[in-house]
């Protein structure tokens, strides 16, 4: 039977625990008046909980689920890898060097994907070398870096390096420098239900508007060697993409349609449910969805249930499982 991973799964080690709590701004974690913590994170505050950082409730939550991998990384929607260099980096080495502590000490339970300052370019390359020194599989870089071509043209170079070096690259819902600054600390209405619903939509054509890029232009053509996994089923470009055919059937007739000439990334099912996960599968290839659940933000339980509930093969099901992931980090090296 193949592995169960989960490769979108979050984590915040000791180290980048004590950190936050120091700080007087967001990103933070801090004390409420009426009990508990929140975390200050990308526009909002959120409740903070031990899920976040509770290694051995981790461990027991994932020997319950029957996930046998977790591959933990730290989410540019904390707004944390996109603060100002000098803030960002002794934050981001934090977490990289607690998520390789992880990586070392529970080697057949746990990968690691680095987290890099992005503000300054050579300062994340560097941060990159080190990362992958230390073991980590990869680094995760902002979706808004590639809602167009040239945005994309910045994180070349970080691509150039993981060519050189290893790694698989991990495109995650999240502001570049220039979007966060100031942004952190705005507040959002919680409790309006609207907010949620238009949030979800934004950030599923923010990914739709990465996978045009990634997966519809020769950008990745120089990287055939990097894996590179994209989250949340890359937007709706499965629901889109026979539109996409139709236009390109009526106005470049000559020219393959964009479902057969997609490029092959990865795409992993973080919240999305049972009906997206088979739609993705027959759109990308069920060779190329990745079990993950965004855990703890989503319901990793109700994550994996969606995967096998999804109209798959029983061989198709345990690739999405983990076989995908499996293969994936090891191209990643």
């Amino acid at each position: 039977m193949p592995p169960v991973i989960d490769a979108h799964a979050h984590f915040l080690p000791e180290k980048i625990v004590a950190a936050l709590r120091a700080r007087a701004e967001a990103p933070d974690i801090r004390a409420e008046p009426g009990g508990g913590e929140s975390f200050g994170i990308y526009r909002t505050r959120m409740p903070y909980g031990r899920a976040y950082d509770d290694l051995d409730a981790r461990l027991a939550r994932m020997e319950a689920l029957g996930v046998d991998r977790e591959v933990l990384s730290l989410p540019g929607l904390f707004g944390i890898d996109s603060r100002p260099a000098d803030q960002a980096l002794p934050l981001v080495r934090a977490f990289n060097d607690g998520v390789a502590d992880l990586v070392r000490r529970h080697p057949d339970r746990f990968s690691g994907i680095a987290a890099l300052p992005l503000a300054d370019p050579g300062a994340a390359a560097e941060e990159y070398r080190r990362a992958r020194g230390l073991g980590l599989s990869g680094m995760i870089l902002p979706g808004d870096a590639f809602v167009c071509v040239a945005a994309a043209e910045r994180m070349r170079p970080l691509f150039d390096l993981a060519a050189g070096i290893g790694g698989l690259v991990f495109v995650h819902p999240g502001p570049l420098p220039d979007a966060a600054a100031g942004a952190v600390d705005a507040p959002a209405p919680h409790s309006d239900s609207i907010v949620h619903r238009r949030v979800t939509v934004d950030i599923q054509n923010r990914m739709t508007e990465v996978m045009v890029t990634l997966a519809l232009t020769d950008f990745l053509a120089p990287y055939p060697s990097v894996p590179v996994q994209v989250a949340n089923l890359g937007g709706t470009l499965p629901f889109v993409i026979e539109r996409m055919d139709h236009v390109y059937a009526l106005r470049h007739p000559d020219a393959p349609v964009p479902s057969r000439s997609l490029r092959p990334l990865y795409v992993d099912a973080a919240s999305l449910g049972p009906r997206a996960i088979a739609l993705a599968a027959e759109v990308y290839g069920a060779d190329r969805v990745l079990f993950g659940s965004d855990s703890p933000v989503f319901d990793d339980a109700r994550c994996l249930d969606a995967v096998r509930e999804a109209r798959l093969s029983a061989a198709e099901r345990g690739q999405v499982a983990g076989g995908n992931a499996e293969r994936m980090l090891a191209a990643a090296g």
